[in-house]
């Protein structure tokens, strides 16, 4: 089908082009009429098959039975609080003997009495041409909907959309209350005075009719304090005019795109969406004014200085009334309105003007003005002679001759004017993703420093945070494709956008611990998962993420969280990755004491020795350790538990411990001379070269001068590329099994899996530099390594191709002929990680599960051991800093309520949570 649930149909935005008339985005539609024709097929089967199994043979046959309805056993902790028992109670217990067979009782809807039949009877005398002009005087009851409807219809049906003919009228006087929808589709040429109210949806779809409602002339209240018309007057109205004395309901003037309406007052969500017209409001607003709003003008009269709040800023200017063309308008639209409706504030307004001039406010949509100055610039053009500009808005005059200088694009110009008037609404269509994130390949492969061009990505956040669409259903939250840490990225997105950098970092905060780690070194599947990504490049999601924490620290913002109150409780983490550090940093929130065991010199495991500073620096590592010690964690470096203290030490003296040692046991390759000098584990290399830079051993594993291979790919790889290029090697070639990845997503890969594609990262880049092409080999696998005097002088391969079984399993098979030798002074091993290292587990007789990874027995966290517990890569297995930040939060509220003995306050998961 396509649809993605962005919930944005009423924007004409759709991304997947469906919902929208937009020509550019209706190429983005891939689907067929057969596909929605199979999707119903489908979906009456499995309909076909329930009903079967509870043994009913038609639609009709379930209503009401809410007796064949049951309460899912296993619900979320939200939903487990939700009491459905009314819902669920069948409807003849509440009232016996009611019908509830529909259709089976036949409606009469009376149409034959309806009061439009005696208009359109007393217009003949228009349609025959006997007469000009026709009044009708009547009541009307609430129970009369839709009045004028039908008069407009048999209009439409005589002169077209156009309505009566200039000269001719049909005025109708009313006295009562109007049922809903009361003038729809009013034509023009028809005029209409209610003196009494209306119900939801007046003038809906007006069409060049004028309709004026005031309260009864014996009405004992004030009208502007009063309700006279109900929700969503004026809905998708296009010509006429509308009068209303007293207050709109919610939803006035949406979508209106031609319409002049004056009103006393007006619920939430005024004007939103509106395209055009001319609305004038006398008094209070509700809240979310002018959401979406596009073009036409509002002018509001903010009797006590409350409507700035109000107004939803995104996509209108708020200016005073001062241009003398405003100032006549709305004059004269207040001289009409008090000689239609006799309004009393209309009448003061008009008796203090000078006062009341200076509390009118301009609501000017950005669109408009932009649509305004392009007419501006049109007609200068056409006629040189004539100047214009846009008054009162962002627009400038620009003179129609252009010298030299002039006609040569200035992109810092054009980037300025964006800043001025971006457009947030189709931005993803409109922007293009920033394509260059890093530094140039040349120079940083001279130096250390990492390798992220931040003010070039600054330079461009706003326009890049005008891409997010707020999907209705943002699946860059979910914890199954996107974002496992759940974080709020459309939220965030637009704040920086807006240029609340502060509540952004407060939303960001409130999901991730340490968004300097992930916005440097996580793989964004969130990106990957991003509904603008189905047909162009995704929202930087990862890059703005950054952005928002370095900024807050360069600002100061971020400051040690001292908890108030201690419980007491210690706890002891042994590993002081991302999965440990989140979880102390929780539980020290919580109140708690918290000891992190860390066996190398530094804190941060991965986050210091696994990953190069060119990715992730060590400064950045240190300045989070340092607050969190600030914040009351004890770390304690060159503890290795299970050998310079034993595990059992710590239970006996902690309340409880969590294990977060990662999965550190690598996978070896195990052929023939694998004992020979020059062959290393990915990440003694890595390690090594991380403590030189930090004034540690000078004694590494050196690539200089060496003809590097490096067997595996991932993160890992191609950190050892880059680190490798730094040193000096002579040349690098990295071996993967797996064959080359599509440029895009195959068809066994949709949306929104991770992309499984072909990519260039940052090592991948600076090696095709140098020596000019990609340094991976795919579909090659290492037979033997061959050394010479004990030492490694270069390896045999051969080819290999994957072709799929007669099941769907995909099988290797050796290509003939295909042997190779590659000469390497250096071989690097970095083919993931199998599991944890045993010492621990055994030490305290934890499970394991069949992957050797310690198995979680009581809850998602609690081991075998009530007293222990096990978050991230060692209980999952090899996956991603997110991933492991993740599992530190959710242990860390297991071991809280461990601890208490009751719910923790704790944050549970974020997002787009409940997903198998």
């Amino acid at each position: 089908m396509g649809c993605t649930m962005m919930r944005k149909c009423h924007l004409n935005t759709c991304p997947v082009g469906i919902a929208t008339q937009d020509p550019v985005l209706r190429k983005k539609f891939t689907g067929k009429p057969e596909h929605v024709i199979n999707f119903f097929f489908m979906l009456a089967e499995d309909i076909r098959k329930i009903m079967a199994g509870l043994g009913i043979r038609k639609f009709q046959d379930l209503i009401g039975r809410t007796d064949l309805l049951r309460i899912a056993t296993q619900r979320e902790a939200k939903a487990s609080n939700l009491d459905l028992k009314l819902l669920l109670q069948p409807a003849l217990e509440l009232r016996p003997g009611t019908n509830i067979v529909g259709g089976s009782v036949k409606q009469d809807f009376q149409l034959e009495k309806r009061s439009d039949n005696q208009l359109i009877a007393k217009a003949q005398q228009i349609f025959s041409g006997a007469d000009d002009n026709v009044t009708v005087k009547m009541r009307i009851h609430n129970e009369e909907r839709a009045f004028g409807s039908t008069l407009s219809y048999h209009i439409a049906c005589k002169y077209g959309e156009a309505g009566l003919p200039s000269g001719k009228s049909i005025d109708i006087f009313l006295e009562g209350s109007a049922g809903q929808s009361f003038c729809a589709f009013l034509a023009r040429g028809v005029n209409v005075t209610l003196k009494g109210d209306a119900n939801d949806y007046v003038g809906k779809g007006l069409c060049g009719g004028n309709v004026v409602i005031t309260p009864p002339d014996t009405a004992p209240f004030e009208s502007h304090l009063n309700v006279i018309v109900g929700n969503v007057c004026l809905y998708g109205a296009t010509e006429g005019t509308a009068f209303f004395r007293g207050i709109a309901a919610e939803r006035f003037c949406v979508r209106n795109s031609g319409v002049t309406a004056v009103v006393e007052g007006v619920g939430d969500h005024g004007c939103e969406y509106m395209t055009g017209g001319l609305v004038v409001i006398l008094g209070l607003t509700g809240r979310n004014f002018a959401a979406g709003m596009s073009g036409g003008i509002a002018y509001v009269y903010d009797i006590d200085g409350s409507f700035k709040p109000k107004v939803n800023p995104e996509s209108v200017e708020l200016l005073p009334l001062e241009i003398e063309k405003d100032v006549q308008l709305v004059k004269q639209l207040l001289a009409d309105f008090i000689e239609k409706t006799g309004s009393k504030v209309a009448k003061e307004l008009l008796a203090n003007w000078a006062q009341a001039q200076s509390k009118f406010v301009k609501v000017f949509p950005y669109e408009y003005q932009k649509a305004l100055q392009d007419l501006a610039e049109q007609e200068s053009l056409e006629q040189p002679l004539k100047t214009s500009a846009i008054e009162n808005g962002n627009g400038k005059h620009e003179p129609h001759i252009k010298d030299i200088e002039e006609a040569i694009q200035d992109v810092a110009l054009e980037q300025k004017r964006a800043e001025r008037v971006l457009d947030k609404t189709r931005g993803f269509v409109k922007y293009k993703r920033e394509a260059a994130p890093y530094r140039d390949a040349g120079d940083r492969q001279k130096d250390w420093d990492e390798v992220y061009n931040f003010s070039h990505v600054r330079k461009n956040l706003k326009v890049q945070a005008a891409r997010c669409m707020e999907c209705g259903v943002p699946f860059c939250q979910s914890n199954s494709t996107g974002c496992p840490l759940g974080n709020i990225i459309p939220k965030w997105n637009d704040l920086v956008f807006h240029g609340e950098w502060q509540e952004a970092l407060r939303q960001l905060l409130q999901t991730n611990n340490f968004p300097e780690f992930t916005g440097r070194v996580c793989p964004a599947p969130c990106e990957g998962s991003c509904v603008l990504g189905i047909s162009e490049p995704a929202v930087t999601i990862k890059n703005i993420e950054c952005a928002i924490i370095d900024h807050a620290f360069e600002q100061g913002w971020i400051k040690p969280e001292i908890p108030e109150v201690r419980t007491g409780k210690r706890v002891a983490i042994v590993g002081s990755g991302p999965s440990g550090l989140a979880a102390s940093q929780q539980l020290n929130r919580a109140g708690h004491f918290v000891s992190v065991f860390e066996r190398n010199d530094r804190v941060g495991g991965l986050l210091q020795y696994g990953i190069p500073t060119m990715k992730l620096s060590k400064e950045v590592v240190k300045r989070r350790v340092d607050l969190m010690a600030d914040e009351g964690i004890e770390f304690r470096t060159n503890v290795h538990v299970g050998k310079d203290l034993k595990a059992e030490q710590l239970l006996k003296e902690y309340d409880a411990v969590l294990l977060t040692t990662g999965s550190t046991w690598p996978r070896d390759l195990p052929l023939a001379n694998r004992d020979l000098k020059g062959i290393h584990f990915a990440m003694e290399f890595l390690e090594a070269q991380q403590k030189k830079q930090l004034g540690g051993k000078q004694d590494i594993i050196s690539a200089a001068g060496k003809d590097v291979i490096i067997i595996g790919g991932g993160d890992t790889g191609c950190d050892c590329i880059a680190t490798s290029l730094r040193q000096g090697a002579k040349s690098i070639t990295t071996f993967e099994i797996l064959p080359e990845p599509p440029q895009k997503r195959a068809e066994d890969n949709p949306w929104p899996q991770w992309p499984k594609v072909f990519r260039v990262d940052y090592g991948h880049e600076e090696v095709k530099l140098k020596w000019g092409k990609d340094p991976r080999q795919y579909c090659t696998t290492t037979k033997e390594f061959i050394g010479e005097n004990g030492t490694i002088k270069g390896v045999n391969t051969v080819e290999v191709e994957w072709t799929k079984t007669e099941t769907g399993q995909w099988r290797m098979q050796e290509v003939a002929g295909s042997e190779k030798y590659f000469p390497a002074d250096l071989i690097l091993l970095a083919m993931g990680f199998l599991g944890p290292e045993k010492t621990v587990p055994g030490e305290l007789g934890l499970d394991l599960d069949p992957r050797g990874n310690i198995k979680a027995c009581n809850g998602q966290y609690g081991t075998s051991n009530s007293k222990v517990f096990a978050a991230g890569d060692c209980r999952r297995g090899q996956s991603l800093v997110v991933w492991a930040i993740t599992e530190g939060r959710q242990a860390a509220r297991q071991v809280d309520s461990y601890l208490t003995g009751r719910p923790s306050g704790l944050p549970g998961p974020g997002g787009v949570v409940g997903t198998s």
